[in-house]
């Protein structure tokens, strides 16, 4: 295979630039032992950089969408790129219009196929023009209430279609996380307590469980991230105090607490760790990308301002040359 303009990349940032009301959205590879920026890659037309979207990686391919529903697969190396088809749900009832709540990029093994999951909620608009959502509305029978809706999206037929909801499980839009045909989410039932919803790809089912045991729901953040190729959640305080981050690896049926890092001062997020695991990316409370060697204990600015809060994301990165084109869709 051809080098692409990515060779050597194993890390990608999604962050902001400007203000709220002209800035925009790129994507940057960061390369190199500081893991500096380069220039921001272009995104492809569907997606203007002012558009809110979410983006996700898996061999090579970036997975980008937004909360109106349009749906991308893109090969940055290659430039091929493929706007999924509209939604194969029907709105109900008439007038709806259907919002993004959350998805998930991911391959199914068993059939060498990518597929695409997502959630959707209907919103409602009055005379007045107030918006309103499903569970708003009045129902005579509560099992008959439709909160959300999941459909599936296969790359080799080039179609969704609908799946059942898994009961009482309302996932988050940050944090989601593929490892090996599964996608896990932090999510929430009716007991306001948050859990991890899981999804199989290659089987079609939902699982979840419970978070690990020393998340408290207003106390403590949890964050979903793959560390060492397992499912883990970093579990640390609301506040910024010296209270160090607890890191979580998914074991079978169980959490065991891998590391304990200490808290860093000026850091307001873990966005992740490099490959290796021996560095952590954090967000400062300035919006500035840091970096954390967990060895010698140095934090170093990367150089990369957030002009606005919360929106940097780490992408893990693969180029390859998986086609979105014919049906050479399996992983080479």
């Amino acid at each position: 295979m051809a080098m692409g303009p990515l060779s050597g990349v194993d890390l990608l940032l999604k962050g902001y630039r400007g203000t709220i009301l002209d800035g925009f959205y790129y994507i940057s590879p960061l390369s190199g032992p500081n893991y500096s920026p380069n220039q921001n890659l272009v995104l492809p037309e569907p997606f203007p950089k002012r558009r809110h979207f979410g983006a996700s990686s898996l061999d090579g391919l970036l997975f980008l969408d937004d909360f109106d529903g349009n749906c991308l697969l893109w090969n940055p190396s290659s430039g091929e790129h493929k706007l999924l088809p509209p939604t194969s749900l029907e709105k109900r009832p008439a007038g709806a219009e259907s919002f993004l709540i959350c998805s998930g990029f991911g391959f199914d093994p068993k059939s060498e196929d990518y597929k695409v999951i997502r959630f959707l909620q209907n919103h409602f608009k009055d005379d007045y023009g107030y918006t309103y959502t499903e569970d708003e509305l009045p129902v005579a029978d509560e099992k008959d209430r439709v909160r959300l809706q999941v459909e599936l999206y296969s790359l080799e037929s080039d179609s969704w279609r609908p799946i059942p909801h898994p009961p009482l499980a309302y996932p988050f839009y940050d944090s989601p996380t593929y490892i090996d045909g599964f996608h896990y989410w932090l999510a929430y039932g009716n007991s306001d307590q948050m859990f991890v919803l899981s999804f199989d790809y290659a089987h079609e089912r939902f699982s979840s469980f419970p978070l690990p045991e020393d998340f408290v729901l207003g106390q403590r953040y949890a964050h979903l991230l793959e560390f060492g190729g397992s499912l883990a959640a970093a579990v640390y305080p609301v506040d910024e105090n010296d209270t160090p981050y607890h890191i979580w690896v998914r074991n079978g049926e169980s959490w065991t607490k891998k590391i304990e890092i200490e808290r860093v001062p000026g850091v307001k997020l873990l966005l992740g760790f490099s490959k290796n695991g021996e560095q952590m990316f954090l967000e400062g409370s300035d919006h500035h990308l840091l970096l954390y060697d967990r060895a010698s204990k140095v934090l170093k600015d990367t150089g990369v301002r957030n002009d606005q809060p919360s929106i940097m994301q780490l992408i893990h990165y693969v180029e390859s040359s998986v086609q979105l084109s014919g049906r050479s869709l399996a992983k080479k």
